[in-house]
């Protein structure tokens, strides 16, 4: 038997249809399909003697429970955190979108499907794991006071309303090493089949260097795109299919997304009013600044650029290379949500639920939780706590980094 792989006619998938001829004695064939990312599938044929015998099996890509983190919603009646110095404690809250793998809203849960992770410095990265500070050695080990929340709210979600979102995938070299299969990719497919007829995407990557995108450091296939025009979103799956071979160079993370914003706001084909966002695919680790307190500089100066245009920063990464800090500070700061993947297969279920997140209809759980810090000084005014919380889904059991800023 030989095997061959061809587009799926409604979605434009690669690999999405697996094609098998067979040319052998009569009788029959069975076994099984399995491809990186999809889920396998048996098959059985029938062979007629001389005779090729062809065989098509649609494959499904596999997906599983995934999750994201933004700032509990003080206009929503969230608190705001507090700090007791002479405990050396903190008191916040957090909110958590949990989806299944079809990206519909996980409900029903309660404070014993989360657990807050105790938090312990590694100091073998350079990163912050717990407590961020303004000193590189402000890091500390901090534990919760309960390890399932305190209290725990579901905020229901709102009645839907338009948005234009403008996708802003990394294609830098380094998205090699958390994206190998190019699964931020296949995923933005995902987001782009769930468009309302009213809803708005815009494409572009970003990349500098000996970067491979056709206009360095930002690459915009414009225009705006809707379910009612002709050039509807699916006409951008060539392009994504495209961006697999278009890797390499930097990172310029804040001077793109400081372009993307500019050009979003000054859109004119947008309706007046319209909620505006940009969708960060990316590992978070700009190199178009220096160390970690410039880049936060940096990072601080673009969210002050994305809140006084009014536009909403929402940030995807994938596996635990990528840079919490960054991409949690970006969205908390704007307004926007962190979502985090282990694995490719969280990915499309990610991507499948930001447009019910920009649109505000997509419920989340409110959780509180008090954690104590192992050493004196470390809830400081504009420091910020960073953390994981492991999540029990029926079947799936997964983590949800967030950072929360101290006040």
């Amino acid at each position: 038997a030989t095997t061959g792989a061809k587009d799926d006619p409604n979605t434009g998938e690669k690999l999405g249809v697996a094609l098998l001829v067979f040319r052998g004695t009569p009788g029959t064939a069975s076994g099984t399909i399995s491809h990186s990312t999809f889920v396998s599938k048996t098959f059985a044929a029938t062979l007629t003697a001389n005779q090729l015998t062809e065989l098509t099996l649609t494959l499904d890509r596999a997906t599983s429970a995934a999750g994201g983190s933004l700032t509990a919603r003080t206009s929503l009646g969230a608190m705001t955190p507090t700090v007791d110095l002479n405990e050396q404690t903190m008191t916040f809250e957090i909110e958590l979108v949990i989806v299944d793998g079809d990206s519909q809203a996980i409900t029903g849960l309660t404070d014993a499907n989360f657990a807050l992770k105790v938090c312990t410095p590694d100091p073998s990265n350079d990163r912050v794991d717990c407590v961020r500070g303004t000193a590189a050695t402000s890091d500390a080990a901090y534990a919760p006071t309960t390890v399932p929340p305190q209290v725990l709210t579901v905020v229901p979600g709102a009645t839907a309303v338009p948005y234009a979102a403008a996708l802003m995938l990394d294609q830098s070299g380094s998205i090699y090493d958390s994206d190998p299969t190019g699964a931020r990719l296949y995923s933005a497919k995902a987001f782009l089949d769930g468009l309302g007829v009213d809803d708005r995407v815009l494409l572009s990557a970003f990349a500098d260097g000996s970067a491979s995108i056709p206009t360095p450091p930002l690459a915009v296939y414009e225009p705006f795109r809707d379910k009612t025009t002709v050039s509807e979103p699916v006409s951008y799956y060539d392009t994504l299919d495209s961006l697999a071979t278009l890797v390499g160079g930097g990172t310029p993370l804040y001077t793109a997304l400081d372009s993307l914003v500019g050009q979003v706001a000054a859109d004119s084909s947008l309706p007046y009013g319209i909620a505006k966002s940009v969708v960060i695919f990316t590992d978070g680790d700009a190199t178009n600044c220096g160390d970690t307190v410039e880049c936060r500089t940096v990072r601080q100066a673009s969210i002050a650029n994305a809140n006084t245009e009014g536009i909403r920063i929402f940030t995807i990464g994938l596996t635990s290379g990528v840079n919490f800090e960054a991409l949690g500070e970006l969205a908390n700061g704007t307004g926007g949500a962190f979502l985090f993947a282990d694995s490719a297969e969280q990915l499309i279920p990610l991507y499948g639920s930001v447009g019910k997140l920009l649109s505000l209809s997509l419920p989340t759980y409110r959780l509180t939780w008090t954690v104590q810090a192992s050493s004196t000084g470390v809830f400081k005014t504009g420091n910020a706590l960073l953390g994981r919380v492991e999540v029990n889904a029926g079947t799936s059991t997964f983590d949800v980094p967030f950072i929360v800023g101290i006040p």
